[in-house]
C-alpha cells in the first residue's frame, strides 16, 4: 500500500490551549474521519491513526506554530487537504501550510531542538533588562520541580538565548529554550526570574528549532536569527 506523508503547521489558541495533547491528538483524528480523509493506521494488535506531534505543548499556552507529519493512504492536493480538514476543526485550530515530506525523513519529535517562546509584558521596566543579564552570566540557576517527588534541576544549560525588546511602553521577552528528549527549560521557570514575571507576563510558543549540524532551524529551514528578526516585526506593540 502506497502512503504519503504530509506536515501541517497550525495554531494552537483561543479555548483550544486548555485542552491536553492526547485531547488534541482525538480532536484531530475526529475531523480526519468526518473529513473521510484516508489516514493510514499503525500496525499491530492495537493499530492507531498515524499522526505524529512534533512537540507536545503544554496546557494553557497557545501555540503559533505548532506541527503535525499525517500519513494517508491515498495522495491528496495539500489545498485540498487543508480545506477539507480546516472545515471540520473547531475554533482555535488553524492549519497554516501543508507540505510533502519524504517518507524517508526523520520525524520532527527526533530533530526538535528547542522552542521559541514569547513573552508580553504590559509595562516596560529597565530591570528586566538587568535580569536578562544576570540570567545570561550565571553559571547556576536552580528550579525546583515537584512530581512524584521534588527534585532541583539546573536549567542554566537550557537556556540558550533571551532578548528583551521595549515597544511602545511594553516589553516583549524572547526566550529560545531547550526542548526535546534531552530535557529543557520551561518557560514558567524562566519567567519567575523575573520581577512579576509570572503573574503579568502573557506567554505563548512562536516556534520550534530543530538541529540541522552546529545550528538551529525553523521546519520552514529559516535560521534562529532570520526568523527572530521577521517575527519581531509582527508581534503587536
Amino acid at each position: 500500500m502506497a502512503i504519503y506523508r504530509y506536515r501541517l503547521c497550525f495554531s494552537k489558541e483561543k479555548e483550544m490551549k486548555y485542552i491536553s495533547h492526547l485531547d488534541l491528538q482525538r480532536v484531530f483524528t475526529r475531523a480526519l474521519r468526518r473529513g473521510a480523509i484516508p489516514v493510514a493506521f499503525s500496525q499491530g494488535f492495537n493499530p492507531q491513526p498515524r499522526l505524529v506531534f512534533a512537540a507536545p505543548l503544554a496546557v494553557g499556552l497557545e501555540g503559533k506554530n505548532e506541527y503535525l507529519d499525517l500519513y494517508l493512504t491515498s495522495c491528496w492536493e495539500k489545498e485540498v487537504l487543508k480545506q477539507v480538514l480546516q472545515e471540520q476543526l473547531p475554533g482555535g485550530l488553524a492549519i497554516k501550510t501543508i507540505t510533502f515530506v519524504d517518507l524517508s525523513a526523520e520525524p520532527l519529535s527526533a530533530l526538535v531542538e528547542a522552542a521559541l517562546y514569547v513573552a508580553l509584558f504590559p509595562s516596560f521596566s529597565e530591570q528586566y533588562v538587568l535580569t536578562v543579564a544576570d540570567i545570561l552570566q550565571a553559571k547556576e540557576i536552580v528550579a525546583v520541580r515537584t512530581g512524584k517527588k521534588e527534585r532541583k534541576v539546573d536549567i542554566r544549560p537550557f537556556i540558550y538565548s533571551l532578548k528583551i525588546k521595549n515597544d511602545s511602553g511594553g516589553a516583549q521577552l524572547f526566550m529560545l529554550l531547550a526542548a526535546g528528549s534531552k530535557g529543557g527549560a520551561r518557560p514558567e521557570e524562566v519567567l519567575s526570574l523575573f520581577p512579576g514575571g509570572k503573574e503579568t507576563a502573557k506567554v505563548f510558543r512562536e516556534n520550534i528549532f530543530l538541529r540541522n549540524g552546529e545550528t538551529l532551524l525553523t521546519p520552514a529551514g529559516e535560521t534562529y536569527e532570520e526568523y527572530l528578526q521577521k517575527v519581531q516585526l509582527f508581534l503587536p506593540a
